[in-house]
């Protein structure tokens, strides 16, 4: 499913040498969900923390709390088969009230050129509040970001 994601909207942008690993993620994960159809999987998202230093500032100044309480959507997709049919709004539907329950604010970034995700989130009520850029492990990459918080 990964590659299927991968070749159809470039996420992740550069495949990685290890994609278990990739989606296995950063320390600090929260929690992270899968969609099922019938025993095959068809989405995934999971939650990690972030620190001062990853918190991108305008995360910080739309969500005023201190950085452990917020929780940011990553490793966030549906296969290309599976797309509108309620799989990702299920998903981050569960991620929200997860968050929820245990007050943490939730944030995401995603690569400017995956308009669909941004219109899915901005269909879904979250605020655009900046932009970014993350250097990819080429060392040489730069990855344009949007950023969003849950209002």
């Amino acid at each position: 499913m990964l590659r299927a994601v991968h070749r159809t909207d470039r996420y992740p942008a550069r495949w990685p040498r290890d994609p278990a690993r990739w989606l296995a993620g950063r320390a600090g994960l929260l929690a992270a969900w899968v969609s099922d159809n019938r025993g095959v999987l068809d989405g995934h998202l999971s939650l990690h923390g972030t620190d001062d230093e990853r918190a991108h500032p305008p995360w910080r100044e739309a969500v005023p709390v201190p950085t452990d309480q917020l929780a940011v959507v990553s490793r966030f997709f549906v296969a290309p088969d599976a797309r509108r049919r309620g799989v990702g709004g299920a998903l981050l539907s569960a991620a929200e009230d997860h968050a929820a329950t245990r007050g943490l604010r939730l944030v995401l970034d995603v690569a400017d050129h995956n308009l669909d995700a941004i219109a899915f989130y901005g269909k879904r009520g979250w605020l655009r509040v900046g932009t970014a850029s993350l250097l990819l492990d080429d060392g040489q990459t730069i990855l344009p970001l949007v950023l969003f918080v849950r209002p």
